[in-house]
């Protein structure tokens, strides 16, 4: 099972900035030790899990107690059933990523890193010559831009961290191919202009560099906010005249599109506050809720809330808000409580996910299969850990 779960990690890090085709086998390959290790933690009685994955459980029953109440509303009820998942990769992967760690060698570990590390160079220079050789407006990767942008924004968070810390790791990945691909990848990150994800990282900056050097993080910190609240003024008071997307003010006609989608998530959630209309199914109600409301954008009439959390809100109601809450508040204190590489990581990760979420659903199958196994391994960890100390 231990190379059976290599193959599906091997995958995942070709995948998860490449190709949603290959992360399909990295969900084929991974399903096989989730379902693996749930038969012997039912067969030897053994739940021992931490409390986030007992909330992601709970929201997990809640989504699809909402896609069965609301079935006849979901033009295709495979698609929403399938997000699912994504959770279920969540929880099972904290015994997975158990067992696979107490019987991996470094040299295996060593070589999945260093294939991610090869896809963030690869990604990132061909996104690098979407905008300076081929005069694209915005680097798109190869997947889409706002899948690139936001997923960037999330894992550089944990790749610089890496590098500050390359001490603690520096058996499993070769330092100066991660000052390269670092490099490589934050300058495609930025030309995505991908607004969210940017205020997302420069958040989560301020947490990754305490971690590592209070001092430093504390005086860069404070440029990082003070960078935040010039983008801010100007995205609040600002013309909108000038050539970056950063400096755009609130009435660019994105945000206007942004505003009408999470006016729409909040009344779809009045419509049904308890079980909402089915997991991300929000879109087969937008073109009639903008309509019926006289909302905004009215033309852009088949997408997701732009906002996660209203997202999910409106697919699960405030009963599956309410445990997905408790999962975010639950994996934040576990990896806070740890007081080594899992809070120096997690916690600037978290911060990162949370923000950025706030102007898009991160929860695609590329950042979904980023977002879910960090999960999984920093909860184990830090599980592991405080349960010691314990």
């Amino acid at each position: 099972m231990t190379q059976i779960t290599s193959g599906a990690l091997f995958f995942l890090a070709a995948g998860t900035l490449t190709s949603v085709s290959i992360l399909s086998a990295y969900q084929i390959l991974f399903t096989l030790p989730v379902i693996y290790y749930l038969y012997l933690a039912i067969k030897n009685n053994d739940f021992k899990l931490p409390k986030s994955a007992y909330f992601l459980i709970a929201f997990t029953l809640v989504a699809l107690i909402s896609l069965t109440i609301n079935f006849e509303y979901i033009p295709k009820p495979s698609k929403n059933f399938g997000r699912v998942k994504y959770f279920v990769y969540g929880v099972g992967g904290i015994w997975v990523y158990k067992a696979w760690l107490q019987n991996v060698s470094e040299k295996t570990v060593r070589h999945i890193l260093h294939l991610f590390l090869v896809s963030v160079i690869i990604v990132g220079l061909i996104s690098i010559w979407q905008v300076v050789i081929q005069g694209e407006r915005r680097a798109t990767g190869l997947t889409h831009t706002l899948r690139y942008g936001y997923g960037s924004g999330m894992y550089l968070l944990l790749h610089l961290g890496l590098l500050l810390h390359h001490k603690k790791v520096e058996r499993l990945f070769d330092f100066r191919m991660g000052v390269v691909s670092f490099v490589i990848g934050f300058i495609a990150f930025y030309l995505t202009y991908t607004r969210g994800a940017f205020l997302g990282f420069l958040c989560g900056l301020p947490f990754l560099l305490y971690f590592y050097k209070p001092r430093i993080g504390i005086t860069l910190g404070g440029l990082a906010v003070l960078l935040v609240l010039v983008l801010g003024s100007f995205y609040l008071f600002g013309t909108g005249k000038y050539g970056s997307r950063f400096l755009v003010n609130k009435n660019n006609y994105a945000d206007v599109i942004r505003r009408s989608q999470w006016q729409a998530a909040v009344i779809s959630t009045k419509e049904r506050p308890v079980l909402g209309w089915g997991l991300s199914n929000f879109h087969s109600q937008l073109k009639r809720i903008k309509h019926q409301y006289d909302l905004d954008a009215k033309e852009y009439d088949d997408a997701h809330s732009h906002n996660l959390f209203l997202e999910i809100a409106s697919g699960t109601g405030l009963i599956g808000l309410f445990f997905f809450l408790g999962w975010v508040i639950c994996w934040a204190i576990e990896c806070f409580k740890e007081r080594g590489l899992v809070r120096a990581l997690g916690v600037p990760f978290g911060v990162c996910f949370v923000i950025s979420s706030q102007f898009e659903v991160t929860f695609d199958a590329n950042n979904a299969s980023l977002i879910f196994s960090v999960y999984s391994l920093s909860a184990w960890l830090a599980y592991e850990k405080t349960k010691k100390i314990a």
